[in-house]
């Protein structure tokens, strides 16, 4: 199958969606999750606002009707897919407005996360994360999940958007904008570095002679973020990382401090790259990690670690 035919594929799915309720909404953010079906099978819309174009021209025509009418493929990997919805203006002009992320097939998953749900602060010791969140964590990794992953650190998928990579098996990492960013709007600049390790699954796995190679890495991205986007300087890109994050391998967030990503960028979900590495270099010796301190953290109650760990404690 040619690369265009396979695009026309994708967008005949997309445009085959048929909807069965609203999931999630925030008029903060701008953003709405749909689930719908196409055919027998779930599917996933999450729809995020772009920023406006706010020239006088376009303001002055802000009032007269206009619709979305065509999709530009971004990208696709495994079930993931993002498209860029244009809108017509009465001059014909095109312009992106609203960047989808389109999730196909769904998983129940991919639902649960997707949708409105109660929050729940929880406090996760040493040994409830030995007994219990880890072996969870691990059974994460298999079953495909991390297929997106991996296809990115092989070069089988997104290729083309790589940003910067170093090689080096150890130290090494990609980096490349982040799904959430439409990546022409430079307030919201947001982007991720997958490392080539795979073992380390979360910040937990981290110990204190990692803090050589994390310093390494955190100059790494600020530098070639800057590079590849010279309206920022370094300190104007914020590092962080996730716990718990949406997937158990390492990854790092750079995103400009501008931009205000909601729930992931607040205390109970983001973890500063430079406190981490500050906070293991305060420990007792090079073994000492993560693992070993007690971390408190936001889930939400239809998600899997509080259904099958937290719930009932």
């Amino acid at each position: 199958m040619t690369e265009s035919s396979s695009e026309s594929k994708q967008i005949e799915a997309f445009r085959s969606f048929k909807l069965v309720r609203l999931l999630n909404e925030d008029t903060g953010t701008k953003f709405m999750s749909l689930l719908g079906k196409i055919g027998s099978q779930d599917a996933i819309i999450v729809a995020e606002k772009t920023a406006f174009n706010t020239s006088p021209e376009i303001l002055a025509k802000f009032q007269e009707p206009s619709n979305l009418s065509a999709l530009t493929m971004l990208g696709q990997n495994d079930i993931y897919h993002w498209f860029l919805a244009s809108h017509s203006e009465p001059d014909n002009e095109k312009r992106p407005e609203i960047k989808f992320t389109f999730i196909y097939p769904a998983t129940e998953t991919h639902i649960k996360k997707y949708s409105r749900q109660s929050l729940r602060m929880v406090t996760e010791t040493p040994q409830l994360y030995r007994e219990l969140v880890k072996p969870y964590m691990e059974s994460t990794r298999v079953g495909g999940r991390l297929n997106w992953v991996y296809n990115i650190l092989a070069h089988q998928s997104e290729a083309e958007k790589i940003v910067f990579e170093d090689t080096d098996e150890h130290e090494g990492f990609i980096l490349l904008p982040d799904l959430k960013w439409d990546r022409k709007t430079l307030t919201s600049l947001y982007m991720m570095a997958l490392v080539h390790r795979k073992d380390i699954m979360s910040l937990r796995d981290l110990t204190k002679k990692d803090v050589p190679w994390l310093r390494r890495v955190g100059h790494k991205i600020a530098s070639a973020v800057c590079e590849a986007y010279p309206e920022f300087e370094s300190n104007q890109i914020k590092l962080y990382v996730h716990y718990q994050p949406s997937y158990y391998h390492f990854h790092i967030h750079a995103v400009a401090i501008s931009h205000d990503g909601g729930l992931g960028q607040t205390a109970g979900k983001a973890f500063l790259l430079g406190n981490v590495i500050s906070q293991l270099e305060s420990m007792p010796n090079e073994e000492s990690s993560f693992a070993d301190i007690e971390l408190t953290y936001v889930l939400g109650e239809d998600s899997e670690l509080w259904q099958t760990v937290f719930k009932n404690l």
